[in-house]
């Protein structure tokens, strides 16, 4: 049985990486698991974050959820999207 999606939390895991690759200068995530229940995102660190560093994550990641912006999807083709 294939779990089941949201396609909230993946329009979150973008705002997440975003958000990861402004604060600490990381690459996105090496792997994701994003299920309506728990997700998670892994990402390489030399260590792990402090507390402070996880609560700002998590308030920057809520401001921009917060804004209700749009979200759309475009589709391109592979030779627009080499360019």
């Amino acid at each position: 049985m294939k779990k089941q999606t949201d396609p909230r939390m993946h329009s979150v895991e973008h705002i997440l990486n975003q958000t990861m690759v402004r604060m600490f200068g990381c690459d996105r995530c090496f792997s994701a698991h994003i299920e309506k229940k728990k997700s998670k995102c892994d990402y390489r660190f030399p260590g792990p974050l402090t507390e402070e560093e996880i609560a700002a994550v998590e308030k920057k990641v809520n401001e921009v959820v917060l804004r209700n912006l749009p979200i759309s999807e475009k589709l391109i083709s592979i030779q627009d999207a080499r360019k």
